[in-house]
C-alpha cells in the first residue's frame, strides 16, 4: 500500500490544502500589517518632523551666531530630546515591522509552491520536510511583527503624550484644557495595556484560550517548570479535558446541528450513535432531536440517512435485554465500524422517539428491533426475546402479545402491524405464508390476543381476511375459546368489537352449544350484542342449550336472564329504531325456562326490571328464605322507558311456578 500512486495523490492534496488554509491566514495579516504601516508611517512623519525642528536653534539666532563665531548651537532641552527619540524609535520599528512583512510574504510563497519530485509520493515527502524547517521560522516571524507593530505604536503614543504633557506646563498658568487632554489620555493606553494584560493571563490560565500568543506560551513554559515544586501552581493552570465522553458527545452532536455542508455530514454520521447518547448524553433528548432533524434533511444523502435509521437496530440490537451471541452476529451485518454495547436502561423518552422513526410496515430487521424497544415500556418484560427468534416467529408471537392475565403494557403499534401484514398477506392470495406464522404459535392463543386487545380506538375489527383465517376450520373451537376468555377476562380495559366479531364469522356455521360446558358468560355477552345475525343465528341454539343443560350449574344465572328476557315479548328494541320480534314459540320456550329458574331453590330471582340494554348489573339478586321465595316473577316495562316494547305501556307477565 505504501506504494500506490493513487494514495500518495489523494495525500499529496490533502497536505497541500491544509497548508494552503494556514499559509492564506499568515499572507492576510502580513497584507493587513503592510496596509498599516503604510498608513502609521505617514502620521508619525507628520509629527516627526516638527519635533525634529524643534531640537534646531531659530535661523534668526543661527545667522547671527554665525558671523561672529562658527561654533555649533547650544543643545536643546531634553524633553525635546524624549520626544524626538520616541518618534525615531517607533519609524525605526515600523520599518522594520514592513521589511519582515515582506520577507515573511516571500517565505510563505516559497511554502506554497510545487516541490520538486517525479512522483507524488516524492513531492509529499519533499512537501513534509519544507513545511517541517519552514515552520520553525514563520512561526516566530508572525508573533514578531505583532509584538513589533504594538511596540512601534506604544512608542509613538508616548511620544505623543510626553510631548502634551510638557507643552502644558510650559505656560506661566495652568493649561486646564490641555492637562484634561493630557489625562484622558493617560486613561486611554491604561486601558489598552490592562486589556492586553488581561488577555495575556487569560491564556496562561485556560488552556484553549483565544488569546494565545508568544508572551503566554512562554509564561505556560515557565509555570510548567514552577509547578513541579509547587502544586497550587499546576492547579491555578485550567486545561483542557480531551478525554470526558460526554463532553466530546456533546461537541459533536452541537456541529452537526450547525452543519451547512452535506459532504460534511458524509463524513461525520458514522460517529452518530444512540447507544453513546445512553451511556454519555444528557438525559434530556431535545439535541438527539435536533441532530435527528439535521441529519434527515432533504439536503443530506440517501447514505446519511439509511445510516441514522440502521443506528436503531444497532442501538436495539446492543441492549442489555439481547444476548451478546446475537447481538454480535447480527451486527457483522449491519455495523461498518465497532458499536460499544448499552451500559445502563434507555430513558423513556428517547424509546418513544425511535419507536415514532419505525417504519409502518413489517420489515427485517426493523421489526425484531420494534419489538426490543417495545419490551422497555412498563409491563412489557414479556416481550423481551422475542426479537431473538425467526422474522416469522417473531410475528407469530406478536400476534399473541395480548394473551396475558395480568397487566399488559403499551404495544398495541407493534401488535397492529403483526395484524395488518398478516392481513396484506391474504389479501394478495399468501395463505400458505400466514399458514406458516400460524404454526409457530397456538390458535387458541392467537384468539385470546385478538379478544384481549386493549385499543383506545378499535380498528382492527374493520379487517376482513385476517379475522376470517383466525375462525377457519376452527368454529366450534373458536366458540369455546371465547366462552373460556369471557369466563375469566383480563383485568383491563377490552374491546367487545373484537368478541362480536368472531362471533359474527362464526355463527353461521352450525354451532353446537355441548350440555356439559357453562355457556352462560358468552350468553351473557350475545344478550348485549346489536348484531342481528349473531342474535338470529344463535338464539334457537341458546334455547336448546339452556333447555337441555342444567341451569343450577350455571356460573352466571343474571347474563342468562337477560338473554332471556328479551325473547319473553313479541317485540324488543334492540337498540333505537331496530325492534326485534319474537314469534310465539320462542316467548312461551322463553317463559318455561324463567319458570324453571324461578324453581330452582338456589338461584334467587329479582322481581325483574329490564335494564337498559347490555347492562346485566341492574338484576339484583335478592336472597331467598326458604317458603318465601318469590312463585311470581313480574315484569313490569315502564311507560318512560322508550327502549321498550311500544305495544303496552305496562305488562305484567306471572309464572305460576311448579312445585
Amino acid at each position: 500500500p505504501l506504494e500506490s500512486e493513487q494514495m500518495w495523490s489523494a495525500v499529496y492534496e490533502v497536505a497541500t490544502t491544509k497548508m494552503k488554509e494556514e499559509a492564506d491566514e499568515w499572507k492576510g495579516l502580513m497584507d493587513v500589517s503592510l496596509v498599516f504601516i503604510a498608513i502609521f508611517l505617514a502620521v508619525l512623519t507628520a509629527f516627526l518632523v516638527p519635533a525634529a525642528q524643534n531640537l534646531l536653534p531659530p535661523p534668526s539666532s543661527t545667522s547671527t551666531g554665525s558671523n561672529a563665531t562658527s561654533s555649533p548651537p547650544p543643545l536643546p532641552p531634553q524633553s525635546d530630546e524624549n520626544v524626538c527619540a520616541l518618534y525615531y524609535l517607533a519609524l525605526i520599528m515600523a520599518m522594520c515591522n514592513a521589511v519582515l512583512c515582506v520577507i515573511g510574504r516571500q517565505w510563505v510563497s516559497k511554502l506554497l509552491s510545487r516541490p520538486v519530485g517525479k512522483t507524488h509520493r516524492e513531492r509529499t515527502m519533499r512537501h513534509e520536510e519544507r513545511k517541517r524547517l519552514a515552520y520553525g521560522w514563520i512561526k516566530p516571524l508572525v508573533s514578531l511583527l505583532y509584538w513589533s507593530l504594538l511596540l512601534s505604536i506604544g512608542l509613538f503614543i508616548a511620544g505623543l503624550l510626553y510631548q502634551l504633557r510638557n507643552l502644558s506646563t510650559s505656560f506661566d498658568q495652568t493649561a486646564t484644557i490641555l492637562e484634561a487632554t493630557w489625562s484622558l489620555g493617560i486613561c486611554l493606553a491604561s486601558g489598552i495595556i490592562a486589556l492586553i494584560s488581561a488577555t495575556a493571563l487569560h491564556a496562561i490560565r485556560f488552556d484553549t484560550s483565544p488569546f494565545e500568543g508568544l508572551l503566554s506560551k512562554l509564561m505556560v513554559k515557565m509555570m510548567g517548570l514552577l509547578a513541579q515544586k509547587w502544586d497550587a501552581i499546576a492547579k491555578w493552570r485550567v486545561e483542557v479535558d480531551w478525554t470526558s465522553r460526554s463532553k466530546l458527545l456533546k461537541t459533536y452532536l452541537e456541529l452537526i446541528v450547525d452543519a451547512n455542508d452535506p459532504k460534511l455530514l458524509d463524513r461525520a454520521v458514522p460517529s452518530f450513535s444512540y447507544t453513546a447518547w445512553v451511556n454519555y448524553g444528557d438525559t434530556k433528548i431535545d439535541l438527539l432531536k435536533r441532530v435527528y432533524d439535521r441529519l434527515m434533511a432533504t439536503d443530506t444523502s440517501m447514505r446519511v440517512r439509511e445510516t441514522v435509521r440502521a443506528q436503531i437496530l444497532r442501538f436495539a440490537l446492543h441492549s442489555p435485554r439481547v444476548r451478546p451471541s446475537y447481538s454480535l452476529g447480527y451486527l457483522f451485518m449491519l455495523r461498518p465500524m465497532p458499536v460499544s454495547p448499552v451500559s445502563k436502561p434507555p430513558p423513556s423518552e428517547l424509546i418513544e422517539f425511535l419507536l415514532k422513526q419505525a417504519p409502518e410496515a413489517v420489515e427485517f430487521p426493523h421489526f425484531r428491533a420494534e419489538i426490543t424497544l417495545t419490551s422497555y415500556r412498563e409491563h412489557n418484560d414479556d416481550l423481551q426475546g422475542i426479537e431473538l427468534d425467526s422474522l416469522e416467529k417473531c410475528i407469530a408471537r406478536m400476534l399473541c402479545a395480548y394473551d396475558r392475565s395480568g397487566p399488559v403494557g403499551d404495544r398495541i403499534d407493534i401488535y397492529r402491524k403483526a395484524f395488518d401484514h398478516c392481513n396484506e398477506l391474504l389479501d394478495t392470495g399468501k395463505q400458505d405464508v400466514v399458514a406458516r406464522i400460524f404454526s409457530h404459535a397456538g390458535r387458541r392463543s392467537i384468539v385470546r390476543s385478538f379478544l384481549g386487545c386493549q385499543e383506545d380506538t378499535p380498528v382492527l375489527y374493520h379487517y376482513v381476511s385476517m379475522p376470517l383465517f383466525i375462525v377457519r376450520d376452527h368454529h366450534q373451537d373458536v366458540l369455546v375459546w371465547i366462552n373460556e376468555f369471557l369466563r375469566h377476562p383480563p383485568r383491563r380495559t377490552l374491546c367487545p368489537e373484537y368478541t362480536e366479531n368472531l362471533l359474527y364469522l362464526i355463527s353461521p356455521h352450525g354451532l353446537s352449544f355441548p350440555l356439559d360446558a357453562d355457556f352462560s358468560p358468552v350468553i351473557q355477552h350475545i344478550s348485549k350484542t346489536t348484531n342481528l345475525t349473531i342474535i338470529l343465528t344463535l338464539r334457537g341454539k341458546i334455547l336448546d342449550y339452556l333447555e337441555g343443560c342444567n341451569l343450577s350449574s350455571l356460573s352466571n344465572p343474571s347474563g342468562v336472564l337477560s338473554f332471556i328476557a328479551s325473547r319473553l315479548t313479541p317485540y324488543y328494541f334492540l337498540m333505537e329504531r331496530m325492534v326485534l320480534s319474537n314469534d310465539e314459540e320462542t316467548c312461551e320456550r322463553a317463559r318455561q325456562l324463567v319458570a324453571r329458574m324461578a324453581a330452582l331453590g338456589h338461584i334467587p330471582l329479582p322481581p325483574y326490571a329490564r335494564p337498559p340494554f347490555g347492562d346485566s348489573s341492574a338484576f339484583e339478586q335478592r336472597p331467598r328464605n326458604g317458603s318465601d321465595s318469590p312463585r311470581t316473577i313480574s315484569l313490569s316495562f315502564d311507560e318512560s322507558d322508550t327502549s321498550r316494547s311500544p305495544a303496552a305501556s305496562s305488562l305484567h307477565l306471572q309464572i305460576e311456578a311448579a312445585d
